[in-house]
């Protein structure tokens, strides 16, 4: 397995690029594409006011342009301004019929605002139509998989996922929702078949890398670099985080030198547990293991009572955690703070056929299981914290 680049100057070269896409724009202000790049490299880093201002000028400069109004509406999604994201939605100028990229990021800035809206029924007719030109639209897949849950036909969701998993066999969201809708139509086998929370599941501990005195030191250094990390919110949106904060994706550098240095050891260990899938070839999980790989983590900080809901890690292949730190285990209840593999949606009557495997908290722990495999957390109920790095591995996009 090949990785993306991790360096230690992704700031850095954030920021030049940054800077020439700005130079671009003072030197050649008529042309649209400079006014994109700069602005999705703002969305990227999460700076959506930033975005604001460059694209507010855009569409003055580029009225007829309908890229730079959608990317406004989905920047101003993105920092929670929802009036204006719809009223800039509205305005936009229709895309060309002929543009099928650019009509589905019409329909994923849409949905993405309707979500947020909480327009459940509109929300579910755009994901119809959104897979009706993108059968495989990750988002799509979850919103229609939830609205039919919500009223009772998930049996609609049986085609859907089956002529996903044609397109692209694997594919998380669609062997998600597949499987829940197998469980909650009454098919276990079936949902077993999808669902194995003892299958392709790795728990290990990682060695303390060079350059600290022991495990304590490393993992001190790590509390330290999270917990000044400035991007570290409470209950971000649309994560799963309840109760706790959680950082955004992490940009290694030399300030952070103890978390490039796990996600160093993370890759060795993902690598090791990737060449290692030589059992059932022609599993979807295996076969859809990336040639050229990106690892994306990021850390969440647990008061006592912080936990995850259920919920799967859509974007990846395999999806993991590794503990920095833990409170210690009470003998009175040896399931506080555990992970729970296979965990049920909340809100679901049914209990998952495909059984449930607990795994304790412990410094130093690096679980790796399918991005498709449900998971929940236990809250410690202890006044200590507890602190996790979470990551998934992908395919690289270029």
């Amino acid at each position: 397995m090949l990785w993306d680049p991790i360096t230690r100057d992704v700031p850095k070269n954030a920021q030049i690029v940054m800077d020439l896409a700005r130079k671009a724009i003072a030197l050649r202000p008529g042309i649209a594409k400079n006014w994109e790049r700069l602005a999705s490299h703002l969305l990227g880093i999460g700076e959506y006011e930033g975005a604001i201002a460059v694209l507010a000028e855009a569409v003055c400069t580029f009225r007829t342009e309908p890229r730079l109004h959608l990317m406004l509406a989905d920047a101003y999604c993105r920092a929670q301004r929802l009036d204006l994201a719809h009223e800039i939605f509205r305005q936009s100028p229709a895309v060309p019929t002929e543009d099928r990229g650019l009509s589905i990021y019409r329909l994923k800035v849409l949905l993405k605002l309707l979500v947020a809206m909480e327009a459940v029924k509109d929300a579910a007719h755009v994901a119809t139509e959104t897979l009706a030109l993108d059968p495989t639209n990750t988002n799509a897949l979850r919103v229609l998989g939830e609205f039919s849950r919500k009223n009772g036909n998930p049996e609609i969701m049986l085609p859907i996922c089956q002529g996903a998993l044609k397109h692209e066999p694997g594919h998380t969201q669609a062997y998600y929702e597949l499987a829940l809708a197998y469980a909650i139509l009454g098919r276990p086998e079936e949902a077993r078949g999808l669902i194995d929370v003892d299958r392709f599941i790795s728990v290990a501990e990682v060695a303390t890398p060079q350059g600290y005195a022991d495990a304590e030191t490393f993992e001190a250094a790590l509390a330290s670099e999270i917990g000044s990390d400035p991007t570290l919110k409470p209950d971000p949106p649309s994560k799963a985080t309840i109760g706790g904060f959680q950082t955004m994706d992490f940009l290694p550098h030399g300030r952070q030198r103890a978390i490039s240095d796990l996600l160093a050891q993370i890759q060795l260990a993902v690598t090791r547990f990737a060449t290692s899938l030589t059992e059932g070839l022609d599993h979807p999980f295996i076969k859809r293991r990336p040639e050229r790989a990106r690892l994306n983590a990021w850390a969440v900080v647990y008061p006592g009572d912080g936990r995850q809901a259920a919920h799967i890690h859509r974007y990846g292949w395999l999806s993991g955690v590794y503990y920095v730190s833990t409170p210690k285990t009470s003998c009175e209840d040896l399931r506080k703070g555990c992970l729970v593999l296979g965990a049920m949606e909340e809100g679901l009557n049914v209990d998952p056929p495909w059984g449930i495997r607990e795994i304790s908290p412990t410094a130093g722990r690096l679980v790796l299981f399918p991005s498709y495999v449900p998971h929940a957390t236990i809250p410690t109920r202890s006044p200590d914290r507890r602190i996790c790095i979470g990551f998934d591995v992908g395919p690289c996009s270029a």
